[in-house]
């Protein structure tokens, strides 16, 4: 009977642990599974080959997915632990300077207030400086979330920009600077449907070899995309599973 396929599919990533957690890649745009061997021809006195051998297989591999998801870069790519919470970002916080006394604009996460990332006028977008301390005009000294400014600068409105942080939501990375040749394999799981049909592809042993992750442009999504190369370590590659 005859059979296509249409859309996007499905993809799991399957970290090789005795115990593995699958993850699917979600909102996934495409998948590429490609097989590309290199062959020998022999050839004698005349023009054509005489025969063909097949040398190695390389089998290569492409996935979009726009779902953000920190376990599946982590399985993919990185390879390092996990831990809970995440660094978040401030911009253009509005504050405004006192016009007595201290000076200070206190960030609203001060508490977790992890690094400075700017200060500029509100009303013109001029740059404030940034100093160790008793700052003079257009500048600010800044301490644990507590922008500290001039008196020459009082009452103006101030747009201030900070990282912060929270042990309590999302999920933190830290990229070591690991020794090459180590990378992270995994079982890659595609399948796709059509018409009541399926096709089931699965690789056993994968490595990425590249992964682009941040790409912005204005009014679009970001969609993250990773190579892959898969191998045969125990003798196996996978299988093809097809109604076809």
């Amino acid at each position: 009977m005859r059979q296509y396929n249409f859309g996007s599919g499905n993809m799991v990533v399957i970290p090789p642990v005795t115990v593995p957690t699958p993850i699917q890649l979600g909102s996934l745009q495409e998948v590429t599974i490609g097989f590309s061997a290199s062959n020998k021809e022999l050839a004698g006195q005349n023009q054509y080959a005489e025969i063909v051998a097949r040398g190695m297989v390389k089998v290569s591999g492409k996935a979009k997915f726009a779902r953000i998801n920190a376990a599946a870069y982590n399985a993919i790519f990185f390879n390092e632990t996990a831990q809970t919470g995440m660094t978040l970002a401030a911009f253009n916080e509005l504050g405004t300077i006192p016009s007595a006394t201290a000076y200070t604009v206190t960030a609203a996460n001060s508490t977790n207030f992890s690094q400075d990332m700017g200060v500029v006028e509100a009303a013109t977008g001029k740059i404030f400086t940034r100093v160790a301390s008793a700052p003079s005009a257009y500048q600010y000294s800044v301490t644990s979330g507590v922008y500290t400014f001039a008196q020459d600068d009082k009452a103006k409105k101030v747009l201030i920009s900070y990282l912060y942080t929270d042990a309590t939501v999302g999920t933190t990375i830290t990229l070591n600077n690991n020794p090459t040749g180590e990378a992270p394999s995994f079982q890659a799981v595609f399948n796709g449907k059509f018409s009541g049909k399926q096709t089931t592809m699965i690789l056993y042993s994968c490595v990425s070899n590249k992964l682009d992750l941040i790409g912005t442009k204005t009014e679009d999504f970001t969609i993250p995309e990773f190579d892959f190369t898969a191998f045969a370590p125990s003798g196996v590659l996978g299988l093809l599973s097809t109604h076809g």
